[in-house]
């Protein structure tokens, strides 16, 4: 039987532009290696399995190799190229600093630098997972990584670039290695797939994509995981069986059984999902996932950050069309709610359960024509109800209760707040009212209003509880123009409460139909000068009162000495 290669290391990149989703770093090496610029020390940072310990093997190659063609890329031929590919080069040394982190480890290296290559013209270094050093070790190396010989190249490369001494960092050329985009990880698998006749489904492709969150190595990992328990034909099912992952097809049919108010089927389509061994944190998670997709698939715009295949792009974008952009936010702003106290929850099943039902009534919908029950009950009072063709009467008290009616439809949502029970002789009355309000909201000015903002800001102040909110905001300045107002504050403290006054804020910009608008804080102590008078008075210490009244009155020094009298300091 002969040995297995895994993937990964078969299919090693062994040329830069083999380099996958790393383009500004193989240019930049080509064309100082071109130009005959190369540094002498490299840091190559990223995430894991992107390719940084590939570009420092494939650079380490290219320098000692003896034929090298287009100038970058190495021969494979010579000797110099065949001894490395065997491991067998002593011309590069490679160094795990997991392991090898102490400063005799590094005295080690520092001795290895010392002797020219016995062939070629460059003696490279590749430390690993550099970040591992002790802070000793790295101060040892700091001197041999500044000024090393002529034939020396270090390379260096870590996952955690924020851990690594900045006095390291200003000796090194600093490369950021990105994560791999999904479209290249899918080209690359279905490259392999041809290469080793391996039957493959897109769809499963892209999933093994997906999962490997931007690494080439994990995705070659599970490529080779889903191969070997398969009859080397790659389908969507093996794979989502092999990585234990929730079908898409069930957040489609949960999405289709919220859409259509069908509780019943929601909780059995859960209970399915965790009869099949899946957390239910998992379904929350993946449906947030669904939800983000959907949203996605509203706007031609934004279909291609789509990360799934096109079957599925398809299947989001006609499922998209039935679900209103309200529904959507609705329905991400609670499965976030719901991941957010999902630990603190005792009964995980039923916390998921009513996270879902408060999306499943998300589009509950209710006509004039619907008999509103809730609203009968509360409008019912103990006065006789006027004739129903009588005008409405005047305002009633403040103390009167209020009524809040929600009538939600699939395009917008009305609100009916502080409607009083007095004065409205039927549901036809309220619904009225609705609309009078609704019409009064469409109404808002298209340019800005001084009047308006002084008045909204006056309102808002009075209703505060807060002193210090009251005592903070009760002196300001405002200019307005196009769509920016620039509101001028005495103190830090009052621009701080602003800034965090956010209700405010949005009350200003509610007032107006003005798009893009902004509002501006920003201290101005010198636009109120009679506001110094309120700042608090300087505490001085006993000998500075004694020598201000001694300032006024010269004669107290003759008191002092008279009595022997001191003054504390």
């Amino acid at each position: 039987m002969s040995q297995f290669i895994v993937s990964a290391r078969k299919y090693r990149p062994q040329k830069f532009n083999e380099l996958l989703g790393q383009n500004h770093v193989a240019t930049t090496l080509k064309n100082a290696l071109s130009n005959n610029q190369l540094a002498h020390a490299f840091l190559f940072c990223g995430p894991r399995g992107v390719g940084k310990t590939s570009c420092a093997r494939i650079l380490a190659k290219v320098l000692n190799c003896e034929n090298l063609q287009n100038q970058v890329d190495p021969c494979g031929e010579c000797s110099s190229c065949k001894s490395f590919n065997n491991n067998a080069s002593f011309n590069i040394i490679e160094l795990d600093a997991a392991s090898n982190n102490s400063v005799e480890h590094i005295r080690n290296l520092i001795e290895q630098v010392r002797f020219q290559p016995q062939q070629g013209t460059h003696k490279v270094f590749i430390i690993d997972e550099v970040h591992m050093l002790s802070s000793q070790a790295f101060n040892a190396f700091l001197k041999t990584l500044e000024e090393p010989p002529p034939y020396a190249v270090f390379i260096l490369a870590t996952t955690e670039k924020h851990k690594i001494l900045p006095t390291i960092l200003s000796r090194c050329q600093i490369f950021d290695f990105k994560r791999i985009q999904t479209e290249d990880i899918i080209s690359q698998l279905k490259n392999i797939s041809t290469k080793e006749e391996i039957k493959y489904d897109l769809e499963a492709l892209n999933i093994i994509a997906q999962k490997s969150d931007g690494a080439m190595r994990d995705a070659l990992s599970i490529f080779d995981k889903v191969v070997s328990t398969t009859d080397r034909e790659i389908t969507y099912d093996e794979v989502i069986d092999s990585l234990n992952i929730l079908d898409y097809d069930y957040y489609f049919r949960l999405t289709d059984a919220l859409l259509q108010e069908d509780i019943s089927n929601v909780i059995l389509i859960l209970d399915d999902i965790m009869k099949r061994g899946f957390d239910v944190e998992l379904c929350l998670l993946g449906l947030a996932e669904h939800f983000r997709e959907l949203l996605m698939s509203k706007n031609t715009s934004t279909l291609s950050l789509i990360t799934s295949g096109e079957n599925l792009k398809k299947r989001y974008l006609n499922q998209g069309q039935l679900c209103t952009h309200s529904f959507i936010m609705s329905g991400l702003s609670i499965l976030n709610t719901a991941d957010i106290n999902f630990q603190k929850a005792k009964n995980k099943r039923l916390h998921a359960e009513i996270s879902l039902s408060k999306i499943n009534y998300l589009n509950r919908q209710k006509t004039i024509e619907e008999p509103l029950r809730d609203v009968s009950k509360v409008v019912a009072s103990s006065e006789k109800p006027s004739p129903a063709k009588e005008p409405v009467k005047s305002t009633p008290p403040a103390a009167t209760p209020e009524v809040k009616v929600m009538q939600k439809t699939t395009q917008a949502t009305v609100s009916i707040k502080k409607i009083p029970t007095i004065g409205f002789s039927s549901e036809a009355d309220i619904l009225s009212k609705i609309k009078e309000e609704e019409k009064q909201k469409e109404i808002r000015p298209k340019k800005l209003n001084l009047g308006i903002i002084n008045e909204v800001w006056k309102k808002y102040v009075e209703n505060q509880s807060s002193i210090t909110i009251k005592t903070s905001l009760k002196n300001k300045e405002i200019e307005i123009s196009d769509k920016l107002i620039k509101v001028f504050l005495p103190s830090p403290n009052a621009l701080n409460t602003l800034v965090s006054e956010d209700n405010l804020l949005q009350e200003i910009r509610d007032s107006f139909d003005i798009e893009g608008l902004v509002i501006e804080p920003s201290l101005s102590a010198e636009r109120f000068p009679e506001y110094q008078k309120f700042s608090p008075k300087q505490v001085l210490s006993p000998k500075e009162k004694y020598n201000i009244l001694l300032d006024k009155n010269p004669a107290l020094k003759e008191l002092k000495d008279k009595f022997d009298l001191k003054v504390d300091s």
